[in-house]
C-alpha cells in the first residue's frame, strides 16, 4: 500500500516541478510574484507528503528485515526490490529538491529582479557611462536584496506553517489528556463504590460464616460468587 501511495505522490512532484519550471520561464518572476510563490509552495507541499510516506515504508521494511520469521511471505528478491525502489525514490526527491532551485532557476529569478529593478531606477535616462554602470550596480544589488527577502519570507511561511501544526498538535494532546483524567476520575468512582459495596458484603460475611445454617452457607457463596463478578466489572469494564 505504501508503495503504490508513494508512486502516486511522486508523480504530483514531478508534476509540481514541471509547473514550477515552467512558470518561472516563461512569466516575469518579479512582477507575477504570487504564482510563483504559491506554485512553489504547493511544490515544497507535494515533496513533504511523498517524503512522509517514504518515511513509513522505509520503517515497515526494517520491521520485515528485522522479523524475516513473521513475513516468510516476502521473499528476500521481494525485500531488495522494495529496499532500492525506496533509495530511487529518495534520489528522486533529493534531484527534484536539486533542481527546485538550481543554477538556471535563480538566475532567472534574479535577472527578472534586475530587470524591474532597472524599470523603476529609469535605466534609459541615464546621462552618461557612469550613471549607467552606478545604476546597473545599485539594479544589481536591489535584484539580490529582494530575491533574499523573498526567501526570508518563504522560511517564514514555513516557520508559520510548523507552528499551526504545532499548536494542532499540542490542541489534540490536551484533549486526550482531558478525556484520561476523566477515565481516571470516573475509575476512581467505581473503585469507591466496589470498595463501598465490598465492605458491605464482607460484613455480611463476617456475620453468617458464624452460622452452620445451610441456607445460610448457600448465600455466603452466592455473595462470594457476587464479589468475584463485581471486581471483574471493576477491572475490566
Amino acid at each position: 500500500v505504501f508503495k503504490e501511495d508513494l508512486q502516486v505522490k511522486l508523480e504530483m512532484v514531478d508534476d509540481g516541478l514541471e509547473r514550477f519550471e515552467r512558470i518561472v520561464q516563461i512569466t516575469d518572476t518579479a512582477v507575477n510574484t504570487h504564482e510563483v510563490k504559491e506554485v512553489k509552495k504547493q511544490l515544497k507541499r507535494h515533496i513533504k507528503n511523498a517524503e512522509s510516506t517514504l518515511k513509513d515504508l522505509q520503517t515497515t521494511v526494517r520491521l520485515v528485515e528485522k522479523n524475516r520469521d513473521d513475513f516468510q511471505n516476502i521473499d528476500d528478491s521481494e525485500l531488495g526490490n522494495r529496499k532500492n525502489f525506496i533509495l530511487a525514490s529518495a534520489n528522486r526527491i533529493k534531484l527534484v529538491k536539486t533542481q527546485m532551485n538550481s543554477d538556471s532557476i535563480k538566475s532567472k529569478l534574479l535577472a527578472d529582479e534586475r530587470a524591474k529593478s532597472k524599470r523603476r531606477l529609469g535605466l534609459l535616462g541615464a546621462k552618461s557611462e557612469e550613471e549607467e554602470e552606478e545604476t546597473k550596480f545599485i539594479a544589481k544589488s536591489h535584484a539580490s536584496t529582494q530575491l533574499m527577502m523573498q526567501q526570508q519570507d518563504e522560511t517564514l511561511d514555513e516557520l508559520g506553517d510548523a507552528v499551526v501544526r504545532v499548536g494542532h498538535m499540542a490542541e489534540n494532546i490536551h484533549d486526550e489528556l482531558g478525556q484520561q483524567n476523566k477515565m481516571l476520575t470516573d475509575l476512581e468512582d467505581d473503585l469507591v463504590n466496589a470498595e463501598e459495596q465490598l465492605g458491605l458484603v464482607m460484613g455480611r460475611l463476617a456475620k453468617m460464616l458464624k452460622t452452620k445454617n445451610k441456607w445460610q452457607l448457600g448465600v455466603i457463596m452466592l455473595m462470594s460468587l457476587l464479589v468475584v463478578v463485581l471486581l471483574f466489572l471493576v477491572l475490566f469494564t
